[in-house]
């Protein structure tokens, strides 16, 4: 059965809903945006007995809006209820949905989902990507993207949810329905395909496991009231509200409707991401995943376990987890040896190069790169702050603040060396084993902390200047690295020398007969004499990629590796500037 509102190839609609508690239910029809309401009529139980549907003629048509009036035994009024299933509502308090169709008559352009390892993320929250918050206003903004070499977008939250609680859109208030505010389902179809046409694909982060506090659409749905009514009966709770009732076929269909809803044919995404998988029960993410993977092959399922844990990969039948991990370790190196001071001189245990070589490698029991998203430089979860930019127990190890990297690394985006921290890391990010990720606004150095309020949106002027623009510069050259080369995204990973002391480790990528050698030095210590001695066994190499370049505001007196980079007995023989990420190619 059918659930929800759907137009037939006839011209008729026919309505489903799930209320096993009601004696009646009304379906009422209303036009325009006032709402203006021109006819009822009466839905039918089912032969089950918990569902009630109807067929609607073809006075009926798209664009309209429609609710259901119920009543329940011994009741005294009517109330009104929205479609759980429904794609498209007037939002706010409106109890009115939206007649739509399900993308069928679309002109999709042709596209097969990227492999896996060809992900590189650009993390965006519609509502504050632009100063409108819209699908619109988005789709006009890709180009950047594009231009600067991401081959995927992921898309916080994009179902309905309630301002109430938060804005960032993981409170939702039901789960097929789009939020109003960013546009309509037609107007996702089209962001999507013009994301397809620059070449990227769409990956869509999906809350699954409670409902919102505020405004949530499902509470005491049918007018049983018992523990929150048929949706969330006997579930446990979340620290952001009541999780829904797992144990209920009805449940769980709807939930594997709002993941197929992203990956099917109605919008044609290419990937979800589960939000909190902690707060899901492991069979529902396994029944999720795997009738997922059988409806939708070749989407990448990906997710946030804290901490994360490989064996969740195969437990829940994941793809890829979120590791935050590299993040922390980073930034907390740097406030522990004190930004500006030479390597460990004010810190007796120097680097902690154990912590760099899971940054640069996998962690234990992780088998391939693209079981790992990356993002050193922070995402939505570093970055944003919805209370005054932080100061939270869980952030102490970092100073306790939410900020874009600029500030983390130092004194924002007017300071050398934090902008000198900030390409060195995302240098590191593009050469070490994961799929990368950078959160909106770091590519042109986003100072202080995110959040969708009108102050602390994407300020696209940043991109403008010159800090910003070389920046950008610099993200677009790096990203083309992960392109060009298959080692980058495929290839083991290797240590090849480590100097705790001066924060210098160097790895190599390596696959069939690629092979190239990553060099950090996050110490400020600059070798520039050429003398710099880096174990590598065996080879001829050529710089191809310094994150100090002139050209991304690095320094301008570079000492640049120009000529043939020569190994004798085992060891090359180095330029290395200080706060330096180096990319150099075995010819």
């Amino acid at each position: 059965m059918g659930l929800g509102c759907e137009v037939r190839d006839n011209g008729q609609v026919s309505f489903t809903v799930w209320a096993p508690h009601c004696t009646s239910v009304v379906l009422e029809f209303a036009r325009g945006p006032d709402a203006v309401q021109f006819g009822e009529m009466d839905v039918s139980r089912t032969e089950d007995g918990g569902f009630w549907s109807v067929t609607a003629g073809k006075e009926v048509k798209l664009g309209d809006l429609y609710r259901f009036r119920m009543e329940t035994e011994g009741g005294t009024e009517c109330f009104y209820r929205r479609d759980p299933y429904a794609r498209y509502t007037q939002g706010g308090d409106s109890k009115w949905c939206v007649i739509t169709d399900r993308g069928e008559s679309f002109a999709w352009t042709d596209w097969e989902p990227r492999p896996f390892d060809e992900n590189v993320i650009y993390e965006m929250h519609i509502g504050s990507f632009t100063k409108e918050g819209t699908l619109e206003a988005a789709i006009k903004k890709l180009d950047h993207v594009a231009g600067l070499g991401f081959t995927a977008l992921e898309l916080m939250p994009m179902a309905e949810f309630s301002h109430a609680t938060e804005s960032w859109g993981y409170n939702p208030r039901q789960l097929l329905a789009i939020h109003p505010e960013y546009g309509s389902p037609d107007m996702m179809r089209k962001f999507v395909n013009r994301a397809h046409e620059l070449k990227m694909g769409v990956i869509i982060d999906v809350v699954l496991h409670h409902g919102s506090v505020d405004g949530n659409e499902l509470w005491d749905y049918d007018g049983w009231s018992h523990e929150g009514g048929i949706y969330h009966e006997r579930a446990g709770d979340t620290p952001w509200g009541k999780q829904f009732a797992f144990w209920k076929t009805e449940v769980m269909d709807m939930l594997r409707a709002a993941c197929s809803l992203w990956l099917g044919s109605e919008y044609k995404c290419d990937g979800l991401r589960f939000d909190s998988v902690n707060d899901l029960p492991p069979h529902v993410v396994t029944n999720l995943t795997w009738a997922m993977h059988e409806q939708h092959p070749g989407r990448i399922l990906t997710a946030e376990v804290t901490p994360e844990n490989p064996q969740a990969l195969h437990d829940y039948g994941l793809d890829s987890l979120w590791v935050h991990s590299g993040y922390f370790d980073i930034i907390q190196q740097h406030r522990a040896l004190g930004r500006g001071h030479h390597g460990g001189g004010d810190w007796a245990e120097g680097w902690n190069l154990p912590r760099l070589r899971t940054v640069m490698a996998l962690h234990y029991g992780f088998e391939s790169p693209t079981q790992c998203v990356k993002y050193i430089l922070g995402s939505h979860d570093q970055v944003g702050c919805s209370h005054g930019g932080g100061h939270y127990e869980d952030y102490k190890m970092i100073g306790g603040q939410h900020r874009y990297a600029a500030d983390q690394f130092g004194g924002g985006r007017a300071d050398t060396g934090a902008v000198n921290a900030v390409r060195l890391w995302y240098g590191a990010n593009i050469g070490a084993s994961g799929l990368v990720m950078m959160f909106m606004g770091s590519e042109w150095h986003q100072h202080g902390w995110w959040n969708p309020d009108e102050h602390h949106g994407l300020d696209w002027s940043l991109g403008e200047d010159d800090v910003g623009k070389k920046m950008c510069s610099l993200v677009q050259d790096a990203n083309a690295l992960r392109e060009k080369y298959v080692c980058l995204r495929k290839g083991g990973v290797r240590i090849l020398h480590e100097d705790r002391a001066n924060g210098i480790m160097a790895s190599e990528r390596t696959f069939d007969t690629e092979r190239i050698v990553i060099i950090v030095n996050a110490g400020q210590g600059g070798f520039v004499g050429g003398d710099y001695g880096i174990w590598v066994e065996y080879g001829r190499f050529e710089q191809i990629f310094s994150t100090q370049d002139p050209k991304y505001s690095g320094w301008d007196d570079c000492p640049s590796n120009t000529e043939d980079i020569v190994e004798y007995d085992g060891k090359i023989h180095l330029r290395i500037p200080h706060q330096c990420t180096l990319f150099l190619l075995q010819k």
